[in-house]
């Protein structure tokens, strides 16, 4: 048996479907924080000190920041699943759409950190 979110939802009142749409609002912008404190951290690394670095300790540094930063983006990309769907139940309107946007903007953040590691270690 599968659990259905939707129908669940339909239980709940109009004051308890806005105290979970705020509560996974708050667990998103959470997930969206982490996100951009991991990536300005790497960031500085990458201007500081990356061309100091020997090729292990390079390598390990960016495998641990894009498993948290991976992770984090997976985290947001649920919460904000599950809040367009506690919106639509709220409104009507559908916003899964957010999500997807939300998640290639903060994969294009990694990605281009990535980049920045490796230019400034070259240098």
């Amino acid at each position: 048996m599968e659990f259905d979110l939707q129908e669940y939802l339909t239980e709940f009142t109009h004051y308890e479907l806005l105290e979970s749409y705020y509560l996974v609002m708050d667990a998103l912008v959470s997930a969206v924080t982490i996100f951009m404190t991991i990536l300005f951290a790497y960031i500085t690394v990458a201007y500081f000190v990356s061309a100091k670095m020997t090729k292990f300790q390079a390598i390990s540094i960016s495998s641990l920041y894009s498993l948290f930063a991976l992770y984090m983006v997976s985290a947001a990309y649920n919460s904000s699943q599950m809040l367009s769907i506690i919106g639509s139940t709220i409104s009507g309107l559908d916003s899964s759409k957010d999500s997807v946007i939300l998640v290639t903007i903060l994969l294009v953040a990694w990605v281009f950190s990535i980049i920045l590691f490796i230019q400034t270690r070259r240098k």
